[in-house]
């Protein structure tokens, strides 16, 4: 791989997605999330705006996860985590039962979600509600899940799908390669990740899911592991995935060129 892809890849400046696209309405979801959500939901939502979407965020899931603002959006991207800490210091971002059942019956009948890598560890308590959270997700984190040391690693695309067309692996930049992820029967895996146990003892030694497809209801769900900060998220094929698993949640298709810089 030239120096220069990998200087690009490291970057922090945004690769901006040129081309048509199919524009949606999205919710990004924050507020709390314990990594350095207060960046990397900005560049979500800058990312999806340059790609032709129309983007809001909140950070205040407390107050805006009900039925009738959800009902505006056509995909919801969750970049949430609930802690202690942020339940202290941003009380609005606590979602209630009634914002978790708003959550799900949005998904359920049909709006598209969009997980971004740690979101899927949120709401692990063991009761009715959480599980349901778990299988809207398809997974993921959960309680079990874990990673080694950051590093640089190979994206391998292991499905011929729209969110991964054109693509046959990339390198992507230093980020937390996640192992032993919760997975459901009919998940559809997208791309894996080696985990090389000799980079770090604490890895599986297995091909890992990175990105991988399911359905809740009638609402279409993306799952993306990769992104713990915007280093990481400044390479141009997580980029990529992220555009196009935004737009397919959305519409079911996605039109979404390659990330400018992307090497094949």
């Amino acid at each position: 791989m030239k120096r220069w892809f990998w200087s690009l890849c490291a970057g922090l400046a945004v690769a901006v997605l040129a081309g048509p696209s199919q524009a949606a309405k999205v919710l990004v979801i924050t507020g709390d999330e314990f990594h350095e959500w207060k960046k990397t939901a900005p560049l979500i939502k800058e990312l999806l705006a340059k790609a032709g979407h129309s983007v809001d965020l909140t950070e205040k899931p407390g107050k805006d996860l009900t039925a009738d603002n959800l009902a505006k959006y056509d995909v919801l991207v969750l970049n949430y985590r609930d802690t202690p800490k942020g339940a202290k210091d941003n009380p609005e971002s606590v979602w209630s039962d009634a914002n978790k059942q708003a959550f799900l019956d949005a998904v359920k009948s049909g709006k598209g979600l969009y997980v971004h890598h740690w979101s899927s560890s949120a709401f692990t308590a063991d009761n009715a509600l959480n599980k349901e959270y778990e299988k809207a997700l398809a997974g993921g984190w959960r309680k079990q899940g874990n990673h080694g040391k950051k590093h640089e690693f190979t994206v391998t695309v292991r499905k011929e799908h729209p969110i991964t067309a054109g693509i046959s692996e990339f390198k992507h930049n230093i980020d937390e390669l996640y192992q032993n992820s919760v997975m459901f029967p009919d998940s559809e895996v997208l791309a894996t990740a080696y985990s090389d146990a000799s980079i770090d003892p604490k890895n599986s030694g297995k091909q890992e899911p990175m990105v991988w497809t399911a359905a809740y209801g009638k609402g279409r769900v993306v799952e993306n592991v990769l992104g713990h900060d915007t280093t990481a998220m400044a390479c141009p094929g997580f980029q990529t995935l992220l555009i196009r698993g935004v737009e397919w949640a959305a519409t079911g298709d996605t039109k979404a060129p390659l990330a400018d810089g992307f090497k094949k």
